[in-house]
């Protein structure tokens, strides 16, 4: 009889131990208690790990292709957040924008992307010619191909180096507009 209630003195405790690692391994999720600038707490519906997304244009032409090593959703404001965004625009065109950064957010519609912290925009045009445009925050409109930021941003070209405060972007005609501030160190050829 002693032999019985010593094992359950020992089992007890272990089992009680286990239980509260359980629990407290399930309150420390992150991802599921997120909070979002003092707004109060937030839920993640659902999240993605090592996605891409690819889609077609009306032709059957590569449109643009999308990766991110995860994407958080929110249920309260249907924002996705994600990590280590990577959109590669193709457009049907043999020379696609590259847009990346180290975070994003993505609105409900999926009509403005916004992208935090080393983001770069690249492209090799037709002739081979590099372009490398960096700053620290940018705003993408998909619909309208229209990328801006009113951050400072550098370009690196084969021309040679601009930097500006604040830009706009028309991604579709390959133009870019620098707002102020404008200052540049050019290569001759």
């Amino acid at each position: 009889m002693i032999k019985p209630v010593r094992n359950w003195l020992i089992l007890l405790p272990a089992a009680a131990l286990v239980a509260a690692l359980g629990y407290w391994n399930l309150d420390s999720d992150s991802a599921a208690r997120a909070t979002r600038g003092g707004s109060g707490p937030v839920t993640i519906d659902f999240y993605m790990t090592n996605s891409h997304t690819t889609q077609l244009n009306d032709a059957g032409q590569l449109h643009y292709e999308f990766s991110a090593s995860r994407v958080d959703h929110i249920q309260e404001t249907d924002i996705s957040l994600m990590t280590l965004p990577d959109l590669h625009l193709h457009r049907g065109t043999e020379h696609p924008w590259l847009i990346s950064g180290l975070r994003g957010e993505a609105g409900p519609d999926g009509n403005e992307i916004q992208l935090f912290e080393q983001v770069r925009v690249n492209r090799t045009d037709a002739r081979g010619r590099p372009f490398l445009l960096a700053t620290e925050h940018l705003t993408y409109l998909p619909d309208t191909d229209h990328a801006f930021t009113d951050l400072p941003v550098q370009i690196d070209s084969a021309q040679g180096v601009t930097t500006a405060n604040g830009m706009d972007a028309y991604l579709k005609q390959g133009t870019v507009h620098l707002r102020s501030t404008v200052r540049g160190r050019y290569e001759t050829e």
